[in-house]
C-alpha cells in the first residue's frame, strides 16, 4: 500500500513537470485600500459601500464589484478573472460624501473630473473621505447643561447661501444635520429664540456671534460645543 502511494505522487510530480497535469493559477490580487475620516483625525471610515466600475467613453460604466468597509476602514474589489486595464473605485454617499478617488494624497472627489482610473490589482493605500454630516452639542454659555429644541441650520455660500440641511437639538443637546456636500464653507444658524435664547451664527471658538460676517465655517464631522447665551 505504501509503495502504491509513493509511486502514484511520483506519477503526479512527473506528469506536472512535462505538462501533462494542468497547474492551478494563482488567484488574481484584487484593488483595495483604505478609507479613513478627512477631517477630525484620522480614523477609519467603516461601513461604507464602495464600488468597482469600468471605464467608458462617458465615464464610469457597469458595477464590477462592491465591498463595504471594515472596522479598519479597509476594501476589496475583484475585477475577475479576464480584468479590463482601468477601473474607476466609487464611493457611494451615507454617513460620508459620495464620488470617485482622484488625487495625490488621494481623495473621495465629489465628481469624475478629478478623479483616476486604476490598474484592477492596485493597492491604492489610504482614501480621504469627507463627512456627509455635522454634529454637535448645544449647551447653556453660563450652566454649561445642554439645551433641547434649538433649531440648527447649516447653509453653504454655494448658490447664494445654500441651505444643507436643519435638525433640532434633542434633551441632550445634541444635533446631528445629515447629507452636508459643502466642505470649508458651512455655516451655522443657532435659533435659540423660542426657548429664551439668542440667535446667531456659531464663531470659530464655539459661541454664538449675531452676524456672518463674524462668524466662523463649521468643520464637518463632529464640532464639538455650541455655547448659547440666554437673551
Amino acid at each position: 500500500m505504501r509503495r502504491t502511494t509513493c509511486l502514484t505522487m511520483l506519477l503526479a510530480v512527473i506528469m506536472t513537470t512535462v505538462g501533462l497535469v494542468p497547474v492551478p493559477a494563482q488567484a488574481a490580487t484584487p484593488l483595495t485600500g483604505r478609507l479613513i475620516f478627512a477631517t477630525g483625525g484620522s480614523g477609519p471610515a467603516t461601513g461604507v459601500k464602495v464600488r468597482l466600475r469600468t471605464v467608458t467613453s462617458d465615464g464610469p460604466g457597469t458595477i464590477v464589484d462592491s465591498d463595504l468597509t471594515s472596522s479598519e476602514g479597509t476594501f476589496s474589489l475583484d475585477a475577475g478573472a479576464s480584468p479590463d486595464d482601468e477601473y474607476y473605485v466609487q464611493v457611494v454617499a451615507g454617513r460620508f460624501q459620495g464620488g470617485y478617488v482622484g488625487g495625490s494624497p488621494k481623495y473621495v472627489q465629489p465628481g469624475t473630473a478629478y478623479a483616476v482610473t486604476y490598474a484592477p490589482h492596485a493597492a491604492l493605500g489610504t482614501i480621504r473621505a469627507n463627512p456627509a454630516y455635522i454634529r454637535g452639542v448645544v449647551v447653556n454659555a453660563k450652566t454649561k447643561k445642554p439645551v433641547s429644541g434649538i433649531k440648527v441650520a447649516a447653509r453653504s455660500k454655494n448658490d447664494g447661501w445654500q441651505l444643507e440641511g436643519t435638525d433640532y437639538t434633542n434633551r441632550a443637546g445634541i444635533f446631528v444635520i445629515r447629507g452636508i456636500e459643502c466642505e470649508d464653507d458651512c455655516y451655522l444658524r443657532i435659533n435659540g429664540a423660542p426657548k429664551g435664547y439668542e440667535v446667531g451664527y456659531r464663531a470659530c471658538n464655539g459661541s454664538v456671534v449675531a452676524s456672518w460676517e463674524d462668524a466662523c465655517a463649521s468643520p464637518i464631522g463632529s464640532i464639538g460645543k455650541v455655547r448659547l447665551q440666554k437673551s
